[in-house]
């Protein structure tokens, strides 16, 4: 992890919710962040999460509107249920703000294209390591440094799967900012290597991880088969069929693991 001795940034994620409270006059609770967050790319999928739990909205969140918090208790944990922004920047920024917010375990669900025969739509994907062509990570660790998920929550999170009898393969995944150029060179080689699927976060979520000391990792749906012709699954009944079994797996772990520290 870097050094944050080192660091001189001009502004902190701890400086901007300061200044957002302060011009709010509310504090940094109000803003409903907990110490474990479940984060999504898609409404739909933090809205029936939130539901399944009894979450409430949290009218002072930052970004209430455009990409809305609930927070609920699970058991023993309070749990936070957020929408991101599709893309590393954004979703960086806000895991940032929450972080501030002192948010400590991310558990992500989202999407991923396919690179192996072995994973056709529907399959769940839990990375373990990461080929990064995202421009986010660079920022937080060097491009020679390995970027890996949280050993704790990869291993809760498959036994999850696997108690909900949800197909989970995990492996390497490679990050993109650019789904239009994913070459056919690049997806024949990095299948070759035994890379799973392909995103457009992850590997910026677990490089954050490790430079702020947080545990990430994601659970993500295979959408799209990338290997031969491209094949689409977006809106099939299959894939919802994915989701919602993924949804479940998740569910099942807050139920049955205590996750903050």
């Amino acid at each position: 992890m870097s050094d944050r001795k080192t660091m001189n940034e001009r502004i902190t994620p701890e400086m901007f919710i300061k200044h957002f409270t302060s011009m709010q006059k509310i504090t940094k609770a109000d803003l409903g962040v907990s110490p474990v967050v479940v984060v999504a790319w898609h409404r739909n999928v933090v809205e029936s999460l939130a539901k399944a739990v009894g979450a409430i909205l949290s009218k002072h969140w930052i970004y209430r509107k455009e990409y809305p918090l609930y927070t609920g208790r699970v058991k023993q944990d309070t749990i936070s249920f957020v929408h991101l922004p599709i893309g590393a920047p954004g979703t960086i920024m806000i895991m940032e703000e929450m972080i501030a917010c002192d948010a400590r375990v991310f558990l992500g669900l989202g999407l991923a294209g396919s690179l192996q025969p072995t994973a056709p739509i529907g399959t769940c994907l839990i990375p373990t390591s990461c080929i990064r062509e995202e421009a986010t990570s660079v920022h937080y660790i060097s491009n020679e440094s390995a970027i890996v998920p949280s050993t704790r929550l990869v291993k809760i999170l498959q036994e999850s799967c696997c108690n909900k009898k949800v197909k989970v393969l995990s492996g390497p995944l490679w990050t993109t900012d650019a789904p239009y150029r994913e070459l056919v060179s690049k997806i024949e080689t990095y299948g070759k290597q035994g890379v799973l699927g392909v995103d457009m976060e992850t590997s910026a979520m677990y490089a954050l991880g490790q430079f702020r000391n947080v545990e990430v990792a994601n659970l993500l749906v295979v959408s799209d088969e990338l290997w031969h012709e491209w094949q689409m699954a977006s809106g099939s009944s299959k894939l919802q069929k994915a989701i919602q079994k993924a949804k479940g797996a998740i569910l099942h772990l807050l139920e049955n693991e205590v996750l903050a520290k």
